[in-house]
């Protein structure tokens, strides 16, 4: 692999994934217990901007709804109580988006200095 910035961050992922799972076995807990998903989906969207010609706005905005869907879907530690959730799921798919955007930039780069 060339690009010297996504080979640290797949073997980064690798190393907390096996953490991860050797915590969880060592625990007794399920295996897919704690495994970074968050990480995983910045991973993959980040790649998705790398990959497509399509503008800023529109990676922002994928960003932007598949961030806010998966925090309402995993919202089982929050959980939908009124609009002040939504309003959380909003900032948080926010900061999420803003990382992935950070990433992405980061991998654009790779190699060149």
């Amino acid at each position: 692999m060339k690009n010297r910035v996504i080979k640290n961050f797949v073997m980064f992922l690798f190393f907390w994934t096996i953490i991860v799972v050797g915590l969880n076995l060592l625990h007794g807990r399920s295996f897919w217990t704690n495994l970074p998903w968050e990480v995983y989906l910045i991973f993959l969207l980040s790649l998705l901007q790398l990959t497509t010609a399509l503008s800023k706005k529109v990676i922002s905005s994928i960003d932007f709804v598949i961030f806010f869907v998966y925090t309402m879907i995993n919202s089982s530690y929050f959980g939908y109580t009124n609009w002040t959730s939504l309003v959380i799921f909003a900032i948080m798919a926010l900061f999420f988006t803003a990382i992935t955007i950070f990433i992405g930039n980061q991998f654009k780069k790779g190699d060149h200095r």
